[in-house]
């Protein structure tokens, strides 16, 4: 038996694949076979592999050095690919690691079209995504398990299972790997016995469906894929946080880790440069010091990632990044623009249609109470210590960057309503500094924020959950008792939002990057034995 890993190509990358083979691998040979149930039609074959090249001394060649040791002239891993042309449809083989040079340019609904429409008799691992979640990757592991099964917000990005197949009428368990590729093994280890299995998934895929599968669907209208280009582009050079480069990607069907025995070189025209570990950081410094223009360049910034010292691929920045455009509900994964389909968009509104929600209208706050507590501090405090020498205009500067917005309205509702302030009190916990929270009252710790999309409200559920964590394992000081975890939100949005069963409706917020993180964080505090709680309020311009 031999192990394949099978690709459908993209018919629109079809030439761009071809190109891109001709130019880095070499070309073995052509080979024309029948194919069919009648064995009428004809399919052609065709094989390459990697060009002798001379091998990139690895990093740690030093490990070598101690005993002498000569790396031997041209030593490189074997890497091939199988095209194979079924009339208008083409499927590619990887060996090696040569999905490093199709994964870019494959049909990435192909194989869990293939998983909708068979039984899996024993699931072993899932790789799941869930978009602007800290944990934008879960791989889960199971012992004995045969459903697929999801949480609000997650969609797959591979599955490890086995199944029955039935080639020419023999029923053989074998396992089966799926994500932007199909990988198993085969009954003969030869031409035939690919041909007979891609027979056996295209009988598959004309069958109905049996299961669902939450994917993302590609958006495919050029002038739509531009706008969200240039949408992002203006994005980045606001705030580069807004985009997220994860730690685990899936190409083809292998898990590859963004820093385990690779690095990388980063390069824009004539300008590289080498560095160790895919950060934002990273790719902004090499940015500042070539003098580049963050906007126009970010996306198209090259990234050739070497593993042990060799080169495996290059993609641009725009295919390693993930990011989500709330207003047009579409999602950037590996290059490429996918709706969130309307089972996402549901499983997200019911996860956050059950939290708590609670609006007091005595707490909205806005630009005229900010003023007035700001006047008041300076009566207050213009006469301290601190302040001696300046001008009461200089004075009132001050205030006013001491009790900045959010400082401000956590002081206003501690003085008026009885919370107790916490607000940038800050615990040190091996060197990092943790917020412990912004308020509290009644057992309930709170984490305030003020704005109106999801990358700056977003930072406080990140905030909330460190915080709930140091708690919880008593690596925080002097501490008061707390049962419940509440996220206060004052939202800057002139309409207030409708109401559902008594509480203010969040799920119909355009904001999908910020629903995603309250599903992570509601989980989260549950886990952790604590009710999760929203508080919401609104900024009065």
């Amino acid at each position: 038996m031999g192990q394949i890993n099978l690709y459908r190509i993209d018919n629109k990358k079809r030439d761009e694949f071809l190109d891109n083979l001709y130019k880095k691998f070499e070309f073995l040979g052509e080979q024309s076979y029948s194919y069919g149930i009648e064995n009428k039609e004809e399919c052609v074959v065709t094989t390459y592999a990697n060009k002798a090249q001379s091998r990139k001394v690895p990093e740690w060649k030093w490990v070598l050095d101690e005993y002498d040791y000569e790396i031997p002239e041209g030593s490189i891993a074997v890497r091939a690919v199988l095209v194979i042309e079924i009339k208008e449809i083409t499927y590619a083989v990887t060996y090696g690691m040569a999905f490093f040079a199709v994964d870019k340019y494959c049909d990435t609904q192909f194989a869990f079209d293939f998983a909708r429409r068979i039984n899996f008799k024993q699931i072993k691992t899932t790789t799941l995504t869930t978009p602007n979640s800290k944990r934008n990757k879960t791989v889960n592991v199971y012992l004995n398990y045969n459903n697929i099964f999801y949480d609000s917000g997650e969609a797959y990005a591979k599955i490890k299972a086995k199944i029955d197949i039935d080639e020419n009428g023999k029923i053989r368990e074998e396992m089966i790997e799926i994500g932007h590729s199909i990988k198993t093994r085969v009954s003969t280890n030869n031409i035939r016995g690919i041909l007979n299995f891609i027979q056996y998934v295209e009988k598959i895929l004309r069958q109905e469906e049996i299961q669902k599968i939450p994917l993302f669907y590609k958006v495919n209208n050029q002038r739509e894929i531009e706008e969200l280009d240039n949408r992002l582009s203006e994005k980045i050079e606001d705030n580069i946080d807004c985009i997220n480069i994860s730690e685990l990607d899936i190409i083809g069907v292998t898990e590859v880790f963004n820093h385990n025995d690779t690095s990388f070189t980063v390069k824009y025209g004539r300008k590289n440069r080498d560095i160790q570990q895919l950060t934002k950081e990273n790719i902004l410094q090499f940015i500042t010091d070539n003098e580049l223009d963050l906007k126009s360049t970010f996306l198209d910034i090259k990234v050739v990632s070497n593993k042990d010292g060799d080169p495996v691929c290059t993609d641009t920045m725009k295919r390693l990044i993930d990011y989500t455009d709330d207003e047009k509900k579409c999602l950037l994964l590996k290059g490429e623009w996918y709706y969130y389909n309307d089972d996402y968009i549901d499983y997200l509104k019911d996860s956050i249609e059950e939290l708590d929600v609670i609006y007091k209208p005595e707490y909205d706050f806005g630009k005229a109470k900010l003023k007035e507590y700001q006047n008041k501090q300076y009566e207050l405090e213009k006469d301290f210590l601190e302040y001696n020498g300046l001008s009461s205009t200089q004075i009132k500067k001050e205030i006013e960057k001491k009790y900045y917005a959010e400082n401000a309205f956590n002081h206003y509702i501690a003085d008026m309503y009885g919370f107790a302030i916490y607000d940038r009190e800050l615990e040190q916990i091996k060197g990092e500094k943790i917020e412990l929270m912004d308020l509290y009252k009644d057992k309930t710790m709170f984490a305030v924020k003020i704005g109106k999309s999801s990358a700056k409200l977003s930072y406080v559920v990140d905030q909330s959950i460190s915080a709930l964590k140091m708690y919880k394992h008593n690596q925080l000081k002097d501490m008061p008792e707390i049962n419940k975890v509440a996220i206060w939100i004052i939202l800057k949005r002139k309409i207030h939002l409708p109401e559902r069963n008594g509480q203010p409706d969040l799920s119909i917020l355009k904001m999908i990057t910020l629903k995603n993180r309250l599903d992570e964080w509601k989980k989260e505090v549950r886990i952790l034995g604590y009710s999760p709680i929203i508080y919401l309020n609104y900024w009065n311009d």
